[in-house]
């Protein structure tokens, strides 16, 4: 017997030769005598119960045929569990793997010779949709089946449909926009009672959608913990820093101005003309600053209590914050899979290998950001080049441009010396004349010591762009010596103007 887990088949016919349990003494120029089985699925069957397939068996030379499925499924063609047509209409009336076999006889020069093919069909239950709580970070209680949780607290939310669902839309309230993951992290800052909705469904096969709304699932409550700033950017508007918090904010006005400070580069106090709660998310102070930020300057923002009253909606006073990070704004000119987020190496192409072989993956084994990032390795003594095959993007001639990447050496023998240079290119030539060497081991921060920790690069350009570039990529060569393979994975790439203060 020959067990088939998959059945790789073409779109519709794919011709398989099971020859393990034929014997060697066939008839010499007898009559023709084979095996194939026809099939319109792609790998392994898989059904939702109480739907059908067809198959069929396209043998030649054999005296009998018999398929068989055990009951409650059924063959269509004569509401039985054996038939010997050739083409099989099959039912499944049962959940789980369910075996679909056809054995068949054909004579030789010594008799009847019999054999038997095995398929495993995977058939799956209809949708019902499910969701359980994995994860409340903050303090909260279970009061008939539904969560009483504090403001600001994180609550984890995962799909656990049956059916196995491929497709999910979660329906917040609250939330302007559905969320169409498996898994969803939501912090509560609102104080209320909120519904949570959820539609599950399955693209293949086709697995009709459910769905769940489950009303007032959470209540949100005023917090016994303190209010936290939980990060500090720039927005797209100059000048305009929004601190994010933990929960609600009370209505904030110019009184509360001498109680915040922003400092650019360490040093200089920036100018706070106004503040104000955001208008669509009260979770943010906004603070207004007279001048932009530019993003080779550094920022940070501190707040004094003993100066300002800020206070969260549940009427938790702010606590004193000192020199935190701003996350000044720029514009990333690479628009294309940044993060390897979609499982493609995209943007880059295949690498062109001149000498060894790199290899190029997408890997959710590890990330810097997300679940996603790019795997490169590298034979002993290679030397190869990388380069963007999409999403191209302008550049100015005299502009500067800065590059910035994550990346994790896994493996790099000791001496082996991985090094790399990039080119900024036209995206339908060859140019050499904006070209950068990165040294060994894409500069100082990544030295033996950090091997398997994730490092920022930021590097900026030493060279201007020649001339205007409609349509711009990235060009990587990396190499390595001879002791042995290399491994990296990168992350979060961004090629952005380097933005400088105009000169007095």
């Amino acid at each position: 017997m020959k067990l088939l887990k998959n059945i790789c088949v073409g779109a519709m016919a794919f011709a398989a030769a099971l020859t393990s349990c034929q014997k060697d003494d066939v008839v010499p120029h007898g009559d023709f005598q084979d095996v194939a089985i026809f099939s319109s699925y792609q790998g392994q069957i898989t059904v939702e119960v109480n739907n059908q397939i067809a198959i069929a068996d396209g043998s030649k030379g054999y005296s009998s045929r018999k398929w068989s499925i055990p009951a409650p499924n059924y063959f269509i063609n004569n509401n039985d569990s054996v038939l010997d047509e050739e083409t099989a209409y099959v039912k499944f009336m049962e959940v789980g793997d369910v075996p679909l076999k056809i054995e068949w006889q054909f004579p030789d020069s010594t008799g009847i010779r019999d054999h038997d093919s095995l398929f495993i069909v995977n058939v799956l239950d209809t949708i019902t949709t499910k969701i359980a709580v994995t994860k409340v970070e903050g303090n909260y209680s279970v009061k008939d089946g539904k969560y009483v949780i504090e403001a600001g607290s994180i609550v984890t939310m995962t799909d656990t449909s049956s059916g196995s669902p491929d497709t999910f839309e979660w329906l917040l309230e609250g939330e302007d926009e559905s969320l169409v993951t498996k898994t969803v992290e939501v912090q509560y800052k609102k104080l209320g009672k909120f519904d949570v909705g959820l539609v599950s469904s399955r693209a293949e096969p086709f697995g009709r959608p459910d769905s769940l709304v489950m009303v007032d699932f959470i209540e949100v409550i005023p917090s016994t913990l303190p209010v936290l700033m939980t990060e500090a950017n720039e927005t797209n508007l100059p000048g305009v820093v929004q601190l994010q918090f933990s929960r609600e904010m009370n209505v904030v006005d110019e009184t509360q101005i001498p109680a915040f400070s922003v400092k650019v580069n360490g040093t200089d106090d920036a100018v706070i003309k106004s503040i104000q709660l955001n208008p669509a998310d009260a979770s943010i102070i906004e603070l207004h600053l007279e001048q932009d930020l530019l993003n080779s300057q550094t920022a940070t923002v501190s707040y004094d209590a003993s100066v300002g009253t800020v206070e969260s909606s549940d009427f938790v006073k702010l606590d004193t914050f000192t020199d935190e990070n701003v996350n000044i704004f720029l514009v990333n000119l690479l628009t294309v899979n940044t993060s390897f987020e979609d499982g493609t190496i995209a943007p880059f192409g295949d690498p062109y290998n001149i000498k060894g072989n790199t290899y190029l993956s997408n890997t959710s084994s590890d990330a810097q950001e997300g679940s996603n990032s790019l795997m490169v390795k590298m034979d002993a003594g290679t030397n190869s080049q990388i380069g963007q095959n999409e999403g191209f993007f302008k550049i100015e001639k005299g502009k500067t441009y800065a590059l910035e990447f994550w990346v994790k050496v896994v493996s790099n023998p000791a001496g082996n010396n991985f090094e790399m240079t990039w080119r900024m290119q036209p995206a339908a030539g060859w140019s050499d004349g904006y070209k950068q060497w990165l040294g060994r081991c894409c500069t100082d921060a990544l030295k033996p010591e950090n091997e398997g920790t994730w490092q920022k690069i930021t590097i900026l350009t030493d060279k201007q762009a020649p001339e205007d570039w409609e349509e711009a990529k990235l060009h990587f060569q990396p190499g390595c010596g001879d002791a042995g393979e290399v491994e990296m994975l990168f992350d979060n790439f961004k090629f952005y103007e380097y933005e400088v203060p105009p000169v007095n």
